[in-house]
Protein backbone atom coordinates (compact mmCIF):
# COMPACT_ATOMS: atom_id res chain seq x y z
CA UNK A 1 0.00 0.00 0.00
CA UNK A 2 0.82 3.79 -0.30
CA UNK A 3 2.26 6.15 2.11
CA UNK A 4 -0.11 8.91 3.51
CA UNK A 5 3.11 11.95 3.26
CA UNK A 6 2.13 14.94 4.97
CA UNK A 7 5.07 17.16 3.07
CA UNK A 8 6.27 17.54 -0.14
CA UNK A 9 10.05 16.33 -0.69
CA UNK A 10 11.00 19.94 -0.82
CA UNK A 11 9.13 20.61 2.58
CA UNK A 12 10.96 17.63 4.04
CA UNK A 13 14.24 19.01 3.06
CA UNK A 14 13.02 22.23 4.45
CA UNK A 15 12.86 20.27 7.58
CA UNK A 16 16.17 18.79 7.32
CA UNK A 17 17.90 21.83 6.81
CA UNK A 18 16.25 23.65 9.80
CA UNK A 19 17.53 20.95 12.02
CA UNK A 20 21.14 20.74 10.75
CA UNK A 21 21.35 24.54 11.71
CA UNK A 22 20.10 23.57 15.20
CA UNK A 23 21.84 20.91 15.51
CA UNK A 24 25.12 23.08 14.67
CA UNK A 25 24.59 26.43 16.21
CA UNK A 26 22.15 25.85 18.96
CA UNK A 27 23.61 22.30 19.96
CA UNK A 28 22.31 20.45 22.37
CA UNK A 29 22.83 20.13 26.20
CA UNK A 30 24.50 16.55 26.86
CA UNK A 31 24.42 15.96 30.62
CA UNK A 32 26.97 12.97 31.10
CA UNK A 33 30.58 13.38 30.59
CA UNK A 34 31.89 9.85 28.71
CA UNK A 35 29.00 10.86 26.12
CA UNK A 36 30.59 14.38 25.42
CA UNK A 37 33.79 12.70 25.29
CA UNK A 38 33.03 10.33 22.39
CA UNK A 39 30.93 12.93 20.92
CA UNK A 40 34.33 15.27 21.35
CA UNK A 41 36.18 12.11 19.97
CA UNK A 42 33.82 11.67 17.03
CA UNK A 43 34.11 15.33 15.67
CA UNK A 44 31.60 17.41 17.68
CA UNK A 45 32.34 20.32 19.19
CA UNK A 46 32.29 20.60 22.85
CA UNK A 47 31.79 23.81 25.16
CA UNK A 48 31.04 22.66 28.65
CA UNK A 49 27.96 20.36 28.40
CA UNK A 50 26.69 22.21 25.31
CA UNK A 51 27.54 19.93 22.10
CA UNK A 52 27.51 21.25 18.58
CA UNK A 53 26.99 18.72 15.89
CA UNK A 54 28.19 19.54 12.56
CA UNK A 55 26.27 18.78 9.72
CA UNK A 56 28.76 16.14 7.43
CA UNK A 57 29.30 14.25 11.47
CA UNK A 58 25.68 13.38 11.68
CA UNK A 59 25.06 12.56 8.38
CA UNK A 60 27.56 9.77 8.01
CA UNK A 61 26.46 8.71 11.45
CA UNK A 62 23.05 8.09 10.29
CA UNK A 63 24.78 6.17 7.37
CA UNK A 64 25.83 3.48 10.03
CA UNK A 65 22.62 3.24 11.11
CA UNK A 66 20.49 -0.19 9.48
CA UNK A 67 17.51 0.56 7.35
CA UNK A 68 15.73 -2.18 9.51
CA UNK A 69 16.47 -5.13 11.76
CA UNK A 70 14.94 -8.37 13.34
CA UNK A 71 13.71 -9.10 16.80
CA UNK A 72 14.28 -12.66 17.64
CA UNK A 73 11.88 -14.39 19.78
CA UNK A 74 12.03 -17.59 21.94
CA UNK A 75 9.15 -18.72 19.71
CA UNK A 76 11.00 -17.88 15.83
CA UNK A 77 7.30 -18.07 14.61
CA UNK A 78 7.43 -14.72 16.29
CA UNK A 79 9.91 -13.05 15.22
CA UNK A 80 9.46 -9.51 14.18
CA UNK A 81 10.93 -7.62 11.59
CA UNK A 82 11.12 -3.68 12.24
CA UNK A 83 11.36 -1.30 9.13
CA UNK A 84 10.74 -1.78 5.57
CA UNK A 85 6.82 -2.07 5.07
CA UNK A 86 6.29 -3.83 8.42
CA UNK A 87 4.26 -2.27 11.32
CA UNK A 88 4.75 -3.89 14.76
CA UNK A 89 2.37 -3.22 17.61
CA UNK A 90 3.60 -2.81 21.46
CA UNK A 91 0.77 -2.01 24.24
CA UNK A 92 0.93 0.44 27.25
CA UNK A 93 3.91 1.71 28.43
CA UNK A 94 4.89 3.46 31.92
CA UNK A 95 1.28 3.54 33.65
CA UNK A 96 1.77 4.16 37.44
CA UNK A 97 -1.90 3.22 37.70
CA UNK A 98 -4.63 0.42 36.37
CA UNK A 99 -8.03 0.72 35.77
CA UNK A 100 -10.74 -1.62 35.20
CA UNK A 101 -14.83 -1.55 35.17
CA UNK A 102 -14.46 -3.86 38.73
CA UNK A 103 -12.45 -2.39 40.70
CA UNK A 104 -12.08 1.44 38.85
CA UNK A 105 -8.77 3.08 39.08
CA UNK A 106 -5.51 2.07 41.42
CA UNK A 107 -1.78 2.11 41.64
CA UNK A 108 -0.61 -0.68 39.64
CA UNK A 109 1.24 -3.84 40.62
CA UNK A 110 3.24 -6.62 39.94
CA UNK A 111 0.21 -8.53 39.26
CA UNK A 112 -1.06 -6.20 36.45
CA UNK A 113 2.31 -6.23 34.43
CA UNK A 114 2.08 -10.36 35.00
CA UNK A 115 -1.36 -9.97 33.20
CA UNK A 116 -1.04 -7.89 30.55
CA UNK A 117 2.24 -9.86 29.78
CA UNK A 118 -0.23 -12.44 29.19
CA UNK A 119 -2.73 -10.66 27.39
CA UNK A 120 -0.15 -9.26 25.32
CA UNK A 121 1.15 -13.29 24.83
CA UNK A 122 -2.53 -14.27 24.17
CA UNK A 123 -3.52 -11.62 21.15
CA UNK A 124 -2.20 -12.21 17.86
CA UNK A 125 -2.29 -8.70 16.96
CA UNK A 126 0.10 -7.25 19.59
CA UNK A 127 3.58 -8.50 18.47
CA UNK A 128 5.86 -7.58 21.06
CA UNK A 129 5.50 -7.74 25.17
CA UNK A 130 6.86 -6.09 27.68
CA UNK A 131 8.22 -3.19 28.68
CA UNK A 132 6.87 -1.22 31.94
CA UNK A 133 3.29 -2.21 30.77
CA UNK A 134 2.27 -1.17 34.89
CA UNK A 135 4.42 -0.27 36.54
CA UNK A 136 4.54 -2.66 39.82
CA UNK A 137 4.16 -0.55 42.79
CA UNK A 138 4.51 -3.11 45.03
CA UNK A 139 7.64 -3.96 44.43
CA UNK A 140 11.10 -1.94 45.28
CA UNK A 141 12.43 -0.18 43.11
CA UNK A 142 15.78 -1.54 43.34
CA UNK A 143 14.11 -4.99 42.40
CA UNK A 144 10.98 -3.40 39.63
CA UNK A 145 13.45 -3.90 36.66
CA UNK A 146 14.53 -7.31 37.36
CA UNK A 147 10.41 -8.41 38.18
CA UNK A 148 9.59 -7.04 34.44
CA UNK A 149 12.36 -8.87 32.62
CA UNK A 150 11.82 -11.94 34.30
CA UNK A 151 8.00 -11.94 33.85
CA UNK A 152 8.49 -10.24 30.43
CA UNK A 153 10.95 -13.65 29.59
CA UNK A 154 8.62 -16.35 31.52
CA UNK A 155 5.44 -15.10 30.91
CA UNK A 156 5.47 -14.76 27.02
CA UNK A 157 7.73 -16.16 23.77
CA UNK A 158 7.87 -12.90 21.68
CA UNK A 159 10.19 -10.14 21.80
CA UNK A 160 10.01 -7.87 24.54
CA UNK A 161 11.28 -4.58 25.53
CA UNK A 162 14.38 -3.64 27.84
CA UNK A 163 14.69 -1.07 30.70
CA UNK A 164 14.71 2.79 29.88
CA UNK A 165 15.78 3.82 33.02
CA UNK A 166 19.67 4.49 32.40
CA UNK A 167 22.95 2.44 32.39
CA UNK A 168 21.98 0.12 35.73
CA UNK A 169 18.72 -0.95 34.16
CA UNK A 170 20.65 -1.73 30.83
CA UNK A 171 22.97 -3.62 31.99
CA UNK A 172 21.10 -5.89 34.14
CA UNK A 173 18.48 -6.46 31.06
CA UNK A 174 21.40 -7.41 29.10
CA UNK A 175 22.38 -9.49 32.00
CA UNK A 176 19.06 -11.43 32.48
CA UNK A 177 18.63 -11.62 28.64
CA UNK A 178 21.69 -13.48 28.39
CA UNK A 179 20.41 -16.29 30.94
CA UNK A 180 17.73 -17.24 28.48
CA UNK A 181 19.32 -16.08 24.63
CA UNK A 182 22.86 -16.84 25.18
CA UNK A 183 25.89 -14.52 25.64
CA UNK A 184 25.97 -10.84 24.55
CA UNK A 185 27.73 -12.09 21.58
CA UNK A 186 24.96 -14.24 20.04
CA UNK A 187 22.79 -11.61 21.39
CA UNK A 188 24.56 -9.07 19.20
CA UNK A 189 23.72 -11.02 16.12
CA UNK A 190 20.22 -12.70 17.19
CA UNK A 191 18.82 -9.24 19.25
CA UNK A 192 15.85 -10.34 21.44
CA UNK A 193 14.72 -6.88 22.60
CA UNK A 194 14.37 -3.80 22.22
CA UNK A 195 14.69 -0.55 24.51
CA UNK A 196 13.20 3.04 24.79
CA UNK A 197 16.23 5.82 25.81
CA UNK A 198 14.48 9.52 25.47
CA UNK A 199 15.68 13.38 24.97
CA UNK A 200 15.30 15.79 27.57
CA UNK A 201 13.61 18.29 25.41
CA UNK A 202 13.76 20.84 24.60
CA UNK A 203 17.24 19.88 23.45
CA UNK A 204 19.30 18.08 25.96
CA UNK A 205 20.07 14.39 26.89
CA UNK A 206 20.39 13.63 31.15
CA UNK A 207 23.23 10.91 32.23
CA UNK A 208 21.09 8.20 32.59
CA UNK A 209 19.70 8.19 28.95
CA UNK A 210 22.99 9.15 27.45
CA UNK A 211 24.29 6.01 29.67
CA UNK A 212 21.53 3.43 28.88
CA UNK A 213 21.96 4.22 25.09
CA UNK A 214 26.17 3.73 25.29
CA UNK A 215 25.56 0.52 27.02
CA UNK A 216 22.84 -1.26 25.31
CA UNK A 217 25.19 0.64 22.03
CA UNK A 218 28.63 -1.47 23.16
CA UNK A 219 26.15 -4.97 23.74
CA UNK A 220 24.56 -4.10 19.78
CA UNK A 221 21.16 -4.07 21.61
CA UNK A 222 18.67 -2.05 19.36
CA UNK A 223 16.94 0.94 20.89
CA UNK A 224 14.20 3.84 20.29
CA UNK A 225 16.00 6.92 20.30
CA UNK A 226 12.86 8.81 21.46
CA UNK A 227 11.71 12.66 21.77
CA UNK A 228 8.56 14.08 23.55
CA UNK A 229 8.27 17.69 22.76
CA UNK A 230 5.08 19.61 23.59
CA UNK A 231 4.00 22.32 20.90
CA UNK A 232 3.63 25.77 22.83
CA UNK A 233 5.59 24.31 26.18
CA UNK A 234 8.47 22.53 25.51
CA UNK A 235 8.93 23.20 21.57
CA UNK A 236 7.51 26.29 19.38
CA UNK A 237 3.75 25.77 19.01
CA UNK A 238 3.82 24.82 15.05
CA UNK A 239 4.15 21.34 14.37
CA UNK A 240 6.94 22.35 12.08
CA UNK A 241 8.96 23.95 14.32
CA UNK A 242 8.17 21.32 16.92
CA UNK A 243 9.09 18.52 14.38
CA UNK A 244 12.72 20.48 14.07
CA UNK A 245 12.99 20.07 18.11
CA UNK A 246 12.25 16.36 17.91
CA UNK A 247 14.64 16.21 14.61
CA UNK A 248 17.90 17.17 16.16
CA UNK A 249 16.44 15.73 19.56
CA UNK A 250 16.68 12.20 17.77
CA UNK A 251 19.49 12.57 15.31
CA UNK A 252 21.79 13.79 18.36
CA UNK A 253 20.72 10.17 19.60
CA UNK A 254 21.60 7.78 17.00
CA UNK A 255 24.90 9.92 16.62
CA UNK A 256 25.65 8.92 19.58
CA UNK A 257 24.80 5.52 19.43
CA UNK A 258 26.43 5.18 16.14
CA UNK A 259 29.46 6.97 17.62
CA UNK A 260 29.44 3.81 20.66
CA UNK A 261 28.58 1.09 18.19
CA UNK A 262 28.96 1.72 14.55
CA UNK A 263 25.47 -0.12 12.72
CA UNK A 264 23.64 -0.54 16.30
CA UNK A 265 19.78 -0.69 15.11
CA UNK A 266 18.27 1.99 16.14
CA UNK A 267 14.61 3.39 15.46
CA UNK A 268 13.56 7.13 14.35
CA UNK A 269 10.75 7.65 17.27
CA UNK A 270 8.68 10.48 17.36
CA UNK A 271 6.21 10.68 20.03
CA UNK A 272 5.54 14.87 20.11
CA UNK A 273 2.35 16.09 20.39
CA UNK A 274 0.54 19.50 21.41
CA UNK A 275 -0.24 21.17 25.14
CA UNK A 276 -3.81 21.88 26.04
CA UNK A 277 -3.16 25.31 26.10
CA UNK A 278 -6.34 25.86 28.16
CA UNK A 279 -4.29 23.65 31.04
CA UNK A 280 -0.89 23.41 30.43
CA UNK A 281 -0.71 19.76 29.86
CA UNK A 282 0.37 17.46 27.66
CA UNK A 283 -2.85 15.71 25.20
CA UNK A 284 -1.59 12.74 23.45
CA UNK A 285 -5.28 12.61 22.12
CA UNK A 286 -4.73 15.93 19.77
CA UNK A 287 -4.88 15.72 16.25
CA UNK A 288 -1.38 17.23 15.91
CA UNK A 289 0.00 13.95 17.99
CA UNK A 290 -1.41 12.42 14.35
CA UNK A 291 0.23 15.06 12.45
CA UNK A 292 3.17 14.40 14.18
CA UNK A 293 3.27 10.51 13.65
CA UNK A 294 2.83 11.52 10.02
CA UNK A 295 5.90 13.87 9.88
CA UNK A 296 7.81 11.09 12.23
CA UNK A 297 7.41 8.11 9.10
CA UNK A 298 8.26 10.93 6.71
CA UNK A 299 11.17 11.90 8.04
CA UNK A 300 12.37 8.58 9.09
CA UNK A 301 12.24 7.53 5.10
CA UNK A 302 14.01 10.65 4.51
CA UNK A 303 17.02 8.91 6.55
CA UNK A 304 16.42 5.37 5.29
CA UNK A 305 15.63 4.58 9.43
CA UNK A 306 12.63 3.04 10.84
CA UNK A 307 10.34 5.01 12.61
CA UNK A 308 8.57 4.88 15.84
CA UNK A 309 5.18 6.84 16.49
CA UNK A 310 1.13 6.59 17.10
CA UNK A 311 -0.53 4.18 19.36
CA UNK A 312 -3.85 3.98 20.69
CA UNK A 313 -3.49 7.08 22.38
CA UNK A 314 -6.15 8.77 24.34
CA UNK A 315 -6.59 11.68 27.16
CA UNK A 316 -9.78 10.11 28.37
CA UNK A 317 -10.24 9.04 31.59
CA UNK A 318 -12.25 6.33 31.25
CA UNK A 319 -13.17 3.85 28.20
CA UNK A 320 -15.82 5.77 26.41
CA UNK A 321 -16.07 7.40 23.01
CA UNK A 322 -13.36 9.63 23.45
CA UNK A 323 -11.24 6.82 24.49
CA UNK A 324 -12.68 5.28 21.19
CA UNK A 325 -12.23 7.51 18.56
CA UNK A 326 -8.55 9.82 19.80
CA UNK A 327 -7.32 5.93 19.61
CA UNK A 328 -8.62 4.80 16.21
CA UNK A 329 -7.44 8.77 15.04
CA UNK A 330 -3.71 7.56 16.42
CA UNK A 331 -3.30 3.91 15.47
CA UNK A 332 -4.94 4.87 11.95
CA UNK A 333 -2.72 7.39 11.33
CA UNK A 334 0.49 5.46 12.18
CA UNK A 335 -0.82 2.64 9.91
CA UNK A 336 -1.09 4.85 7.22
CA UNK A 337 1.72 6.98 6.96
CA UNK A 338 4.30 4.50 7.43
CA UNK A 339 5.23 3.59 10.97
CA UNK A 340 7.39 0.70 11.59
CA UNK A 341 7.41 0.78 15.79
CA UNK A 342 4.25 1.41 17.24
CA UNK A 343 4.50 1.70 21.10
CA UNK A 344 1.34 2.25 23.18
CA UNK A 345 -0.92 0.10 21.08
CA UNK A 346 -3.29 -0.91 23.89
CA UNK A 347 -4.51 0.24 27.26
CA UNK A 348 -3.44 4.21 27.49
CA UNK A 349 -5.87 6.08 29.37
CA UNK A 350 -5.39 10.02 30.69
CA UNK A 351 -2.45 10.85 28.90
CA UNK A 352 -0.10 7.81 29.70
CA UNK A 353 -0.81 7.63 33.26
CA UNK A 354 -3.47 4.77 33.61
CA UNK A 355 -3.64 1.13 32.12
CA UNK A 356 -6.88 0.45 31.12
CA UNK A 357 -8.14 -3.81 30.79
CA UNK A 358 -10.91 -3.04 28.53
CA UNK A 359 -8.84 -0.64 26.70
CA UNK A 360 -6.25 -2.87 26.27
CA UNK A 361 -8.93 -5.41 24.70
CA UNK A 362 -10.67 -2.91 22.57
CA UNK A 363 -7.64 -1.78 21.20
CA UNK A 364 -6.48 -4.89 20.74
CA UNK A 365 -9.31 -5.38 18.29
CA UNK A 366 -8.09 -1.45 16.67
CA UNK A 367 -4.38 -3.00 15.83
CA UNK A 368 -6.23 -6.14 14.20
CA UNK A 369 -8.29 -3.89 11.83
CA UNK A 370 -5.30 -2.23 11.41
CA UNK A 371 -3.06 -4.88 10.57
CA UNK A 372 -5.77 -5.63 7.74
CA UNK A 373 -5.84 -2.24 6.59
CA UNK A 374 -2.20 -2.51 6.12
CA UNK A 375 -2.31 -5.83 4.59
CA UNK A 376 -3.19 -4.13 1.17
CA UNK A 377 -4.83 -5.76 -1.71
CA UNK A 378 -3.02 -7.15 -4.85
CA UNK A 379 -5.08 -7.05 -7.75
CA UNK A 380 -4.77 -10.74 -9.87
CA UNK A 381 -7.57 -12.32 -11.66
CA UNK A 382 -8.69 -14.72 -8.99
CA UNK A 383 -9.62 -11.25 -6.76
CA UNK A 384 -11.30 -9.34 -9.55
CA UNK A 385 -13.86 -12.91 -10.24
CA UNK A 386 -15.26 -11.93 -13.71
CA UNK A 387 -15.89 -15.79 -13.97
CA UNK A 388 -17.76 -15.84 -10.83
CA UNK A 389 -19.76 -12.72 -11.23
CA UNK A 390 -20.93 -13.64 -14.57
CA UNK A 391 -21.56 -17.04 -13.12
CA UNK A 392 -23.95 -15.60 -10.53
CA UNK A 393 -25.35 -12.93 -12.67
CA UNK A 394 -27.94 -9.86 -11.82
CA UNK A 395 -29.88 -10.91 -8.95
CA UNK A 396 -28.53 -13.78 -7.57
CA UNK A 397 -26.42 -13.88 -4.34
CA UNK A 398 -22.27 -14.94 -3.52
CA UNK A 399 -22.97 -16.06 0.27
CA UNK A 400 -23.10 -19.77 -0.84
CA UNK A 401 -20.42 -19.59 -3.92
CA UNK A 402 -17.56 -21.54 -3.78
CA UNK A 403 -15.14 -18.48 -4.39
CA UNK A 404 -16.48 -16.75 -1.50
CA UNK A 405 -15.98 -20.50 0.74
CA UNK A 406 -12.73 -20.52 -0.64
CA UNK A 407 -11.28 -16.82 0.05
CA UNK A 408 -13.38 -15.36 2.77
CA UNK A 409 -11.02 -16.49 5.75
CA UNK A 410 -8.33 -14.48 4.39
CA UNK A 411 -10.26 -11.91 2.92
CA UNK A 412 -12.53 -10.45 5.60
CA UNK A 413 -10.78 -9.49 8.80
CA UNK A 414 -12.81 -11.90 11.96
CA UNK A 415 -13.13 -9.56 14.67
CA UNK A 416 -12.31 -10.58 18.46
CA UNK A 417 -14.72 -8.20 20.39
CA UNK A 418 -17.13 -6.28 18.10
CA UNK A 419 -21.09 -6.62 18.17
CA UNK A 420 -21.99 -7.79 14.63
CA UNK A 421 -25.32 -9.28 15.10
CA UNK A 422 -29.08 -8.05 14.84
CA UNK A 423 -30.60 -5.41 17.29
CA UNK A 424 -33.20 -7.98 18.30
CA UNK A 425 -30.78 -11.06 19.20
CA UNK A 426 -28.23 -8.33 20.60
CA UNK A 427 -31.02 -7.18 22.93
CA UNK A 428 -32.13 -10.48 23.80
CA UNK A 429 -28.79 -11.17 24.71
CA UNK A 430 -28.85 -8.61 27.45
CA UNK A 431 -27.62 -5.68 25.08
CA UNK A 432 -24.01 -5.89 26.11
CA UNK A 433 -21.83 -2.75 25.77
CA UNK A 434 -18.76 -3.07 23.83
CA UNK A 435 -16.99 -2.03 27.67
CA UNK A 436 -18.66 -5.36 29.52
CA UNK A 437 -17.71 -7.02 26.63
CA UNK A 438 -14.04 -6.51 26.74
CA UNK A 439 -14.09 -6.78 30.78
CA UNK A 440 -15.54 -10.22 29.91
CA UNK A 441 -12.68 -11.15 26.94
CA UNK A 442 -9.64 -10.28 29.35
CA UNK A 443 -10.55 -12.39 32.10
CA UNK A 444 -11.48 -15.61 29.56
CA UNK A 445 -7.81 -14.56 27.84
CA UNK A 446 -6.11 -14.84 31.48
CA UNK A 447 -8.48 -18.07 32.30
CA UNK A 448 -7.35 -20.06 29.48
CA UNK A 449 -3.55 -18.50 29.54
CA UNK A 450 -1.23 -21.41 29.47
CA UNK A 451 2.16 -20.47 30.02
CA UNK A 452 4.83 -20.83 27.24
CA UNK A 453 7.70 -22.96 27.91
CA UNK A 454 10.91 -21.90 29.09
CA UNK A 455 14.10 -24.08 29.52
CA UNK A 456 14.33 -25.30 32.84
CA UNK A 457 18.12 -24.47 33.34
CA UNK A 458 16.88 -20.05 32.15
CA UNK A 459 14.32 -20.58 34.76
CA UNK A 460 16.20 -21.50 37.78
CA UNK A 461 18.82 -18.66 37.10
CA UNK A 462 16.43 -16.03 35.99
CA UNK A 463 14.80 -17.03 39.42
CA UNK A 464 17.84 -17.11 41.31
CA UNK A 465 18.83 -13.57 39.89
CA UNK A 466 15.05 -11.81 40.89
CA UNK A 467 15.49 -13.35 44.54
CA UNK A 468 19.03 -12.94 45.41
CA UNK A 469 19.36 -10.10 47.75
Amino acid sequence: MGYFEYFTKEQTEQVHEATMQVLEDAGLDIKYEPARQVLAKGGCRVDGVRVHFPRKVVEAQIKNAPSQFTLYARNSEKDVLIGGENIAFMPCYGAPFVNNLDEGRRPSTLQDYQNFAKLAYSIPYIDITGGMMAEPNDVPIEKRNAQMMYSSMRFSDKPFMGSGTGPEGAKETIKMASMVFGSEEAMAKKPPFISILCSLTPLAYDDKMCGGIMEYARAGMPQLISSLSIAGATSPVTMEGTLVVQNAEVLAGITLAQMVRPGTPVVFAGSSSSAAMRYGTLSIGAPEMAVNTAATAQMARFYGLPSRGGGALSDAKTVDAQAGFEAMQSQLMATLSGINFVLHSAGILEGYIVASYEKFIIDSEICGMCKRIKQGESVTSEKLAVDVIKQVGPGGEYLTNMHTFKHFKKELYSPILEEKDNFASWNSKGAVSIEKKANAKWKELLEKYKEPSLPPESEKALKSYVESP
